[in-house]
C-alpha cells in the first residue's frame, strides 16, 4: 500500500510538473511578443523620423561633369558620412549598412561605365520612381511617421519580419511595406527596408 501511494503520489508531482511545463512558455511568449511588437515599431519611428531630417533629395549624391551635363559618379565624401550617420544611429544592423554600401557602390560603378545615363535634372535610373523608404511619393500630414501601425508581425528568434502602413483611412488603402529586424546586442536594428533592396534598387 505505501509503495502504491508512493508511486500515485510521484505521478500526480510528475503530471502537475508537465502542466506546468507547457503552460508557462505560452505566457512567456505572449509577454515577449508584446514588448517586442512594442520595440520593433519604436524603432522604426525614430528610423523614419531620423531619415526625414537628414535625408537630402536623394539617399546617393551624383557628381557631375565638368559641364554639369551628366552625372558620371558618387560623390564618396557625401557618402562616407551618410554611412557613418546610418550607424551612429544605432538603428540600423550591420546587414543593412552593408546593403546599403553594396548600392552605393553599384550606382558608381554603373555610371562610371556609362551603362546607366543619368543627366542632369532627369530622374534617376535605378530605384523605383518613389521614396525607397516607404515607396510612396507622398504621405500623411502632419507627424506622418507616428501614424506607423504594424499590419502584420512575423517574430523567429531574433528575426523580426514586418509589413506597416500608415494608421490613415486614406493613405493605407492598398499599402504596406516590408522591413526585416535582427536582434544586435539584445535591440531590434533595421536589416532590410524593402525600398532598398539591391536587386530590385539596381534592376533598371
Amino acid at each position: 500500500m505505501k509503495i502504491s501511494i508512493y508511486i500515485l503520489t510521484m505521478l500526480l508531482t510528475s503530471f502537475e510538473l508537465s502542466i506546468y511545463a507547457q503552460e508557462t512558455p505560452k505566457k512567456n511568449a505572449s509577454s515577449v511578443v508584446s514588448s517586442d511588437k512594442k520595440a520593433i515599431r519604436d524603432v522604426l519611428v525614430k528610423a523614419y523620423k531620423w531619415q526625414e531630417a537628414n535625408t537630402s533629395d536623394v539617399d546617393f549624391e551624383p557628381i557631375s561633369d565638368k559641364k554639369e551635363e551628366r552625372y558620371i559618379g558618387l560623390n564618396y565624401k557625401i557618402h562616407q558620412k551618410r554611412m557613418v550617420s546610418l550607424e551612429g544611429t544605432g538603428y540600423f544592423s550591420k546587414e543593412f549598412l552593408q546593403n546599403y554600401d553594396a548600392i552605393a557602390k553599384g550606382i558608381d560603378a554603373r555610371l562610371k561605365s556609362n551603362k546607366d545615363e543619368w543627366m542632369v535634372g532627369d530622374m534617376p535610373p535605378f530605384g523605383e520612381d518613389a521614396n525607397p523608404w516607404c515607396r510612396c511619393q507622398d504621405y500623411p500630414n502632419d507627424n506622418p511617421w507616428d501614424k506607423i501601425i504594424l499590419k502584420k508581425l512575423d517574430i523567429l528568434g531574433e528575426t523580426a519580419t514586418v509589413w506597416w502602413t500608415w494608421g490613415d483611412a486614406v493613405f493605407s488603402k492598398g499599402f504596406s511595406y516590408k522591413v526585416r529586424l535582427q536582434k544586435e546586442n539584445g535591440q531590434w536594428k533595421i536589416s532590410y527596408l524593402q525600398g532598398f533592396d539591391k536587386n530590385i534598387f539596381l534592376k533598371k
